[in-house]
C-alpha cells in the first residue's frame, strides 16, 4: 500500500466527521428555531382569545342596553346603573368591565336626530324616539396574563317623554 493511499484514507474519514459535526449543528439551530416559532405563536394565540373574550363582553353589554329602561333624567355624561359582571367561560377564559375606564363601561355619549323608523309616529303628548350614542369598555383576559380592552360607541334609539 502507497503512503498518500492511507493519507487519503485519513481525510475522508475527517472530512466525514466533520460534515457530521457541522449537519448535527444545523439540527439543533433548526429545532430552537421551531421551539421559539411555536412560543411566539402560543402568546399569539393568547392575546387573540382575549380579545375574544373582550367581544363577547361587548357583545353582553349591548344586551345590558338593550335591555335598560333609560329615563328622561339620563343625560349625555350619564352611566347605566346596570354593570357587567365578571364572566368566566371556560379555561381561565374570562371578561369584565373595564377596570382602566374612568366610569362605569357603559354610558351615553349623546343624544341626536329621532329615530327615522319612528320619526313619523310621533304625536303630541307621545314619548320622541331619539337616537343615543353609548361607550362601551370592556377587558378580555386569558390564561398567562393576556389581556385585551376594547372601547366601543353603540347606537340605540329609545324614548323621551314630551
Amino acid at each position: 500500500m502507497d503512503l498518500r493511499t492511507r493519507r487519503e484514507g485519513g481525510a475522508a474519514l475527517l472530512i466525514a466527521m466533520l460534515m457530521l459535526v457541522l449537519m448535527g449543528m444545523i439540527g439543533l439551530a433548526s429545532m430552537d428555531t421551531v421551539m421559539r416559532d411555536r412560543q411566539v405563536a402560543g402568546f399569539q394565540n393568547l392575546a387573540q382569545t382575549a380579545l375574544y373574550a373582550a367581544d363577547a363582553g361587548v357583545a353582553e353589554s349591548l344586551d345590558i342596553l338593550r335591555g335598560e329602561v333609560v329615563g328622561n333624567a339620563l343625560t349625555p355624561g350619564d352611566c347605566l346603573t346596570s354593570t357587567l359582571p365578571t364572566t368566566n367561560l371556560n379555561n381561565a377564559i374570562s371578561y369584565r368591565a373595564d377596570p382602566a375606564a374612568p366610569t362605569n363601561q357603559i354610558c351615553m355619549l349623546a343624544s341626536a336626530d329621532p329615530c327615522a323608523e319612528l320619526d313619523s309616529s310621533i304625536e303630541m303628548g307621545q314619548p320622541i324616539y331619539l337616537n343615543t350614542l353609548w361607550n362601551v369598555r370592556v377587558q378580555g383576559s386569558a390564561p398567562g396574563g393576556a389581556t385585551s380592552r376594547i372601547q366601543a360607541a353603540a347606537e340605540r334609539c329609545h324614548a323621551f317623554n314630551n
